[in-house]
């Protein structure tokens, strides 16, 4: 029976297994929330995301107010407009901290007028479900819920990508390639299972990006070109972490993917902006946002209100090469005893990496003007990658931004029937990520790994099994050409 006419139907086995799933994923919804809006200190970033929307569309500057944290928003204005429904306040009444002042549970935003509430006193890190953070209950979980969601649906839409099927077809009958095709939708997301907890439990907009460019990846692979287009170009328009993946239509020469690139990116940073906070308020912010952020992200510029926040080379859990030189040059002084900012000739030798990397994925991956499904989604994880190794900020959760390049190796590795061997040449690089994005979150040796940059140097594992596989591989059977 053609698949468009097939219901999409589970077995009894894969029933049990979705309801276990799902309950895992309430479980950690659970712990989610009990760590953020039932906290007396909230753990989570969700709350720069919710602070800033709130203050873009009541008219303050989103890169002066922080959140009960003292943290900023760091990104162009167009999440913080599209974030509207789950736009929360800074709650009233906070003391101002004097410097180095430690946050306790009387100067936090919910629960430090009930202080000295039975069962909220001194000493407990929680504060429960009151009228001062019910919304902000609603706001955690909303924003799980949607992530999750975003989660599944990009392993399905890359997996979809690969296969050449719709995103509305149902799994396959034949057992073999059922079960293949479960492999293909639930092992990418097992091996970025470190990175997507981290963002999941951090509430941060990585698995939003992923999304985006999952759809776009998965719209180019059915050549619908100027559609793929605008979705690529989101992610850019939220962090611009993925900028050289935008590279791929202009190397490619497909117009209507460059066109469609070229609109999103006029839409979200300046026509959306620009409507709805008229043009000189816009012109204002991307003024104050060059200043504190882009400036100081690059070693320019004199605004220091970032620097132990985010843009200092030791103030974060940075995974960058700039981070990592950092770090190696002074590796043996204690973490709050190195300098903060970076040596301009570090900063040069990053630039330089970063060209000779850019010449290597152009080499690999060829001057022709059409792709393999399969090579597509490579080419676009070597992109990403590269982004990732010469950003000079980069956490360990925006390494899930490497699924697409995960799920392309882990179709390609896999064994197809049982006469087929698993290719380990290119799963081993996949483990040895998998194993690096998950240690790297655990208390007690994460923190080592990072500084040695074992983070950075599984992405650069991964990127080159995937040049290798455009450089070696011999397809054995023809692939529909994006």
């Amino acid at each position: 029976m053609p698949a468009n006419k097939r219901r999409w139907s589970f077995s009894r086995w894969e029933r049990i297994w979705m309801a276990v799933g799902i309950c895992l994923l309430i479980g950690f919804g659970a712990y989610v929330e009990r760590r953020t809006a039932l906290r007396r200190i909230p753990m989570t970033d969700l709350g720069v995301f919710a602070v800033a929307s709130d203050a873009v569309w009541s008219g303050q500057n989103l890169y002066t107010v922080t959140d009960w944290r003292g943290w900023h928003y760091q990104y162009p204005p167009a999440l913080a407009i599209l974030f509207l429904p789950l736009s929360e306040p800074v709650p009233k009444g906070l003391p101002v901290l004097k410097p180095g002042e430690l946050y306790t549970e009387t100067n936090t935003p919910w629960g430090y007028e009930l202080s000295g509430h039975p069962g909220y006193g001194h000493g407990s890190y929680y504060y429960g479900l009151h009228d001062q953070n019910w919304r902000f209950f609603w706001i955690v979980g909303a924003w799980f819920v949607l992530s999750v969601m975003f989660a599944f649906v990009s392993a399905h839409a890359l997996a979809c990508a690969l296969e050449g099927s719709g995103l509305r077809s149902p799994p396959p009958e034949e057992s073999t390639e059922r079960w293949r095709w479960w492999k293909l939708r639930l092992l990418p997301l097992l091996v970025c299972v470190g990175s997507l907890g981290r963002d999941l439990s951090r509430g941060q907009v990585e698995v939003l990006m992923l999304f985006a460019m999952a759809i776009g990846i998965y719209l180019a692979a059915n050549k619908r070109g100027f559609k793929a287009g605008l979705w690529l170009s989101f992610p850019a328009t939220v962090k611009l972490i993925p900028p050289f993946l935008l590279i791929y239509p202009f190397w490619r020469r497909q117009w209507r993917l460059a066109a469609g690139v070229t609109a999103g990116l006029l839409f979200m940073l300046i026509i959306l902006p620009g409507i709805t906070l008229g043009s000189k308020r816009t012109i204002e912010l991307y003024q104050a946002w060059v200043q504190v952020l882009v400036k100081p992200g690059l070693g320019h510029g004199t605004d220091t209100s970032r620097l132990h926040e985010l843009t200092g080379m030791t103030s974060t859990d940075n995974q960058s090469l700039l981070a990592a030189i950092h770090n190696w040059r002074y590796y043996f002084l204690p973490r709050d005893q190195r300098p903060q900012e970076a040596a301009p000739w570090e900063r040069r030798l990053v630039y330089l990496i970063g060209v000779a990397m850019l010449a290597g994925v152009g080499f690999v991956a060829g001057i022709r003007r059409q792709d393999s499904r399969r090579d597509f989604l490579i080419i676009a994880g070597l992109l990403i990658g590269l982004t990732l190794v010469i950003c000079p900020v980069v956490h360990n959760f925006y390494h899930l931004l490497m699924l697409p390049l995960v799920a392309a190796l882990l179709d390609q590795g896999l064994a197809r029937g049982q006469a087929s061997a698993m290719n380990w040449k290119l799963l081993l690089p996949v483990l040895f990520f998998m194993l690096a994005d998950f240690l790297a979150v655990i208390p007690v040796i994460g923190p080592s790994l990072r500084d040695l940059g074992a983070s950075l140097f599984s992405l650069i594992y991964l990127m080159w099994a995937g040049a290798m596989v455009l450089t070696k591989w011999k397809e054995t059977h023809n692939q529909t050409a994006v």
